[in-house]
């Protein structure tokens, strides 16, 4: 179901209020010719977990058995885990769900278009 031109015009000056008044958090809302949006990555995040609690437990051991450089090492394993948990990838989604696939949504569309054509998207898969 398609908006109303009222609707539209509505979304539009909402588009343009946002840009004025916040134009930080509308450039990063945008997906435009400047770049995709950035999205976490299950993978990375999964890894980053693992790793972050693999490098606790080796720092857990380094404290235990009285071995400082056994703890540095293992706090180095898990800052490594977490920033590979928090670290954000700019592929978008394929539609079989794998990063770095042709995504639906156009490069050069504006913030409402964007969110409009994911809607849209949802409805026909429901």
């Amino acid at each position: 179901m398609g908006l109303s031109d009222r609707e539209q015009e509505v979304f539009a000056e909402i588009e343009s209020q946002l840009i004025s008044e916040d134009p930080k958090f509308a450039s990063q809302m945008q997906m435009n010719a400047k770049g995709p949006l950035r999205r976490f990555s299950t993978r990375n995040i999964v890894l980053g977990v693992l790793t972050a609690t693999i490098g606790i437990v080796v720092l857990l051991t380094g404290v235990t058995i009285d071995a400082i450089w056994l703890g540095i090492i293992g706090f180095i394993i898990m800052g490594s885990g977490i920033y590979l948990a928090t670290k954000r990838t700019t592929k978008p989604p394929s539609k079989t769900g794998r990063r770095g696939g042709s995504g639906t949504l156009k490069s050069n569309q504006g913030f409402m278009e964007g969110l409009e054509s994911r809607w849209d998207e949802r409805r026909r898969q429901q």
